[in-house]
């Protein structure tokens, strides 16, 4: 759609949103997209079906469901403004949630996702659906903390929330694509598995590898990831390890390794990537990622 409307409006139709471009009438798609269409060019009749189809994205309040920080986030994923950070090897991990049910309370739900993700910034994309950033995440999360508070919003809030969480990125020029990325993987996710409340990256990917649309690209994987793949004797150690069914001490003996040294490897590896390959999905979502580089 956001094409056709390209293509009707011409040199009138922008996705480079400015907060001093007034001459514009700007909306915001359910995924986030920001939009503008000059005044001038859209007749009354055209602006009540945009407005009908999108939500108006008001230059002058700012729409104030974001805070400051989170209108550069957004700006920056869904516009063509400049990263709201400093390019860093800082760590950052996203977590894209939805709700069936229309988050009225924003502001004390905003409180209480702050109260379980301290360092985080949330993107309001719609009523119903957001992203919340968490910089400087730590490498591992455990995961049935996430059930637990997920269990906790939705008594509370009286809402069905499901949380998609995202890789372990860098803070550099390609987050906004690993970002788009993740979100892509979400959207299909949710609506093939909508039954699990939280599910990470690495759980979907055996599931989204063998999607129609193929998602699964060079960008889909962290740049930590990619990394550490280039590691030629780590991707061997990698490999003989899941021939081992992820066994240490086999894994040792058949590369004729001391155990403790194939155990640090397999750390520094857990460590850099946040994939805890000692676990089944993420074992499997880290054999898949070989296969994707052609290292098996």
């Amino acid at each position: 759609m956001i094409d056709k409307l390209a293509a009707h409006y011409r040199e009138a139709f922008s996705l480079a949103y400015a907060q001093d471009h007034k001459d514009y009438k700007w909306f915001k798609t359910d995924e986030g997209q920001l939009f503008g269409i000059k005044k001038n060019k859209l007749t009354e009749q055209e602006d009540c079906l945009l407005s009908a189809l999108y939500a108006s994205y008001d230059t002058d309040t700012g729409f104030r469901e974001n805070s400051s920080s989170a209108e550069r986030w957004l700006n920056y994923l869904y516009g063509e403004n400049d990263p709201p950070f400093i390019p860093s090897s800082n760590s950052i991990r996203c977590y894209y949630f939805y709700s069936k049910h229309q988050i009225i309370d924003k502001q004390n739900f905003e409180e209480a996702m702050q109260g379980s993700i301290p360092t985080s910034t949330i993107l309001w994309i719609s009523l119903h659906k957001g992203i919340i950033i968490e910089e400087n995440s730590e490498p591992i999360i455990d995961k049935e903390s996430y059930n637990q508070w997920i269990d906790t919003f939705t008594s509370d809030f009286f809402i069905e929330l499901h949380v998609y969480i995202g890789q372990l990125q860098k803070m550099n020029e390609s987050l906004k694509l690993k970002i788009m990325a993740e979100q892509r993987c979400f959207e299909t996710i949710y609506k093939s598995y909508s039954r699990r409340k939280c599910m990470t990256f690495y759980e979907a990917l055996p599931i989204l590898n063998f999607d129609k649309e193929n998602l699964i690209t060079e960008h889909s994987f962290s740049e930590f990831l990619a990394e550490s793949l280039e590691d030629g004797e780590l991707v061997q150690t990698l490999n003989v390890f899941f021939e081992c069914n992820l066994n240490v001490s086999l894994t040792a003996k058949k590369l004729y390794m001391h155990r403790n040294s194939v155990q640090y490897r397999i750390e520094k590896f857990i460590e850099k990537t946040g994939m805890d390959i000692k676990h089944f999905h993420e074992a499997v979502a880290a054999f898949l990622a070989l296969q994707y580089k052609g290292h098996c």
